[in-house]
């Protein structure tokens, strides 16, 4: 019986990003206020975040400035400063990867091979070290067993979101950046893309940064928790600390605290 060979993730792999926020928000033009403001924080490469706080109060769209997903086409939108391992985040291409909650946002091709490859391309990583990396990356997922010619639509929606996370490994990236990813998955789901993220992250010594509403999911397997609001981080610190003191705050906020 023929067995996969174990990931290495060694050689040409980034190691985890930094991530620094000095007074940093976000200004929506059609809004009066920023969405987000004040976010000052420093996430050392390879640490694991969880980032709570209620709704609207600008965890996406601090996740999508990190993932290099805005831009301040008028000059006037950003405030202050986020960088990843120094340089901004749409300099910094390839350092960062982001999966959302929806299971189809992760799925850009009707082909496992050719969807885990497309990261890679677009950054014109040699072909014969692409397959490598696909082969690498379907396996850290669990996901090896499939023919790389598989449909993508035959795929669950777990596997979709392993899939998804299986092209931010190939494409080496030290920002693992996780948008709620168990939102729209049964409990199976949930724990199969859970268990796959952090295979992936311990194989890749890669930053994680995740938002989720369901403390639990995370809670045992971060190194800290961030708490913020549209006025910026409101608790910092080990998930034992923070959800003792941020308790009735998240509870008020519609998260689910264990």
């Amino acid at each position: 019986m023929q067995t996969s060979p174990v990931p290495s993730f060694r050689s040409d792999t980034s190691s985890g990003a930094s991530i620094v926020a000095e007074n940093f928000g976000w200004h929506y033009p059609a809004h009066a206020q920023p969405v987000i403001s004040e976010i000052n924080l420093r996430i050392e490469p390879g640490e694991k975040v969880l980032l709570l706080g209620p709704s609207g109060a600008g965890k996406t769209t601090l996740l999508h400035a990190i993932g290099g997903l805005l831009h301040d086409e008028d000059g006037e939108s950003q405030l202050g400063t986020l960088t990843l391992n120094g340089y901004t985040p749409e300099d910094a291409r390839g350092v960062s990867g982001l999966m959302q909650q929806d299971p189809e946002s992760s799925v850009v091709l009707a082909r496992v091979g050719d969807d885990v490859a497309f990261g890679p391309e677009n950054l014109q990583v040699p072909h014969q070290e692409i397959w490598r990396r696909v082969d690498e990356s379907l396996a850290a997922v669990g996901l090896d067993h499939l023919a790389l010619d598989h449909s993508t639509s035959a795929l669950s929606g777990g596997q979709k979101q392993r899939l998804g996370l299986a092209g931010i490994l190939a494409m080496h990236a030290g920002a693992i950046l996780l948008d709620e990813p168990t939102a729209n998955l049964d409990p199976e789901g949930v724990k199969e893309v859970r268990d796959a993220v952090l295979r992936a992250q311990r194989l890749t010594g890669a930053t994680l940064v995740v938002i989720e509403h369901r403390v639990e999911i995370w809670a045992e397997y971060v190194d800290r928790v961030i708490v913020v609001n549209r006025n910026g981080i409101t608790h910092d610190g080990t998930p034992l600390q923070v959800l003792q003191d941020a308790r009735d705050e998240l509870i008020a906020a519609g998260v689910w605290v264990p």
